[in-house]
């Protein structure tokens, strides 16, 4: 697996679960991810895409 945490770069997040080619990961640094095919695809937090709800 070439997932590569976004926010600490650990090279290898462990699989918690798996779903055909969609991983759920759990990084050393806490962080979520969901990966498919190899490539980190979404992770839970913060996101640049949208401005905070106040």
């Amino acid at each position: 697996m070439s997932a590569t945490c976004p926010s600490c770069a650990w090279p290898s997040p462990t699989v918690v679960s798996a779903h055909g080619a969609v991983r759920y990961l759990r990084c050393v640094c806490g962080r979520w991810l969901i990966s498919q095919d190899g490539a980190v695809i979404a992770a839970a937090g913060d996101s640049s895409l949208a401005e905070p709800v106040r």
